[in-house]
């Protein structure tokens, strides 16, 4: 669990960085708050059905990828999905291609757990996010709704077929 206050801090970090300007300071700090709080990132990291992978280029923390399976996922899917949940990048270390490399990890650690497909979610403003996806091979499948304080947003569903 030494990683606990690593994990609360780039998670802070690149959130605050990636959606901070698009959203209300208070409903940055609810969303914080309650997504980052040190309660629940342990119940996290301690939940079998759930992985972390904290990269570091130059011994530097450069970003970390989450992924989930089973029960684990943040949406109900069928047992032959894996999701990625994060892939978070800090500002210092964006555009060197590390996002593609962990989303790659992730697509590999799915094919290790004999998943038949991946699928993630991306806020349906995140344009360059969606346009890597698409590159990747990931295509619309579904939305759900993204709650953080008062503001509710949508986020699409994008999976890619393993088989």
């Amino acid at each position: 669990m030494q990683d606990l206050a690593t994990l609360q801090a780039i998670s802070i970090e690149t959130y605050t960085d990636t959606f901070g300007e698009f959203n209300t300071p208070a409903n940055t700090k609810a969303y914080i708050d309650s997504a980052y709080d040190l309660t629940v990132l342990k119940t996290e990291m301690l939940n079998v059905n759930s992985e972390f992978y904290f990269m570091y280029l130059d011994e530097q923390l450069a970003g970390y990828l989450k992924v989930n399976i089973l029960d684990a996922q943040s949406e109900l899917m069928a047992d032959d999905f894996l999701e990625i949940q994060r892939i978070y990048i800090r500002k210092p270390f964006k555009r060197l291609g590390l996002g593609k490399k962990l989303l790659e990890l992730g697509l590999d650690r799915a094919q290790a757990l004999q998943k038949k497909r991946v699928w993630l979610g991306v806020w349906e403003k995140n344009f360059p996010a969606q346009k890597f996806y698409r590159q990747m091979g990931f295509e619309r499948y579904s939305e759900h709704k993204f709650v953080m304080g008062d503001s509710v947003q949508t986020d699409y569903i994008l999976k890619k077929d393993l088989r």
